[in-house]
């Protein structure tokens, strides 16, 4: 139960800082909504190169895949509507990918293929709802004849 606890409050902690405060800071800076999508989610992985000092070089992969996550982070929110759901995914996300280290042995664990399945499903609910957003083609007005009165 405390892993849970941690992981949610860290994963809804970050999701304050980067998806609320840092979306904002971005959108008020007159950033348009794929710049504040990127920018927002490069810092997240910025952020996180951090690691690489105690855990060394090989996580600074880690900051790349976190920029990416960071990027789904935001879609979540778009596509929620609130920041609720990126802090929910964020947290069962870290839930999967920490769950391993608990214990004597530490092994592979199952919960880590999570976070991959959300954002596959992300990605089709963004899909899905484009599509059914988008206008329909309509068809072309009529040609107005110039020499006849309307």
């Amino acid at each position: 139960m405390a892993l849970v606890a941690m992981t949610l409050c860290v994963g809804g902690g970050e999701e304050l800082m980067f998806r609320g405060i840092g979306v904002q800071v971005f959108k008020r800076a007159g950033f348009g909504e794929g710049e504040v999508a990127l920018y927002s989610s490069l810092v997240f992985g910025l952020v996180h190169v951090s690691n690489a000092f105690g855990e060394g070089v090989q996580d600074l992969f880690q900051a790349v895949i976190v920029s990416t996550s960071g990027y789904f982070f935001y879609l979540y929110l778009r596509v929620g509507g609130t920041l609720l759901l990126p802090m929910l995914v964020h947290g069962l996300g870290d839930l999967g990918l920490t769950s391993d280290l608990v214990g004597d042995k530490a092994e592979a664990y199952a919960g880590i293929v999570l976070p991959i399945l959300l954002q596959v499903v992300l990605i089709v609910l963004v899909v899905v709802k484009r599509r059914s957003s988008e206008p329909a083609a309509s068809a072309p007005a009529p040609a107005v004849d110039a020499g006849r009165p309307a």
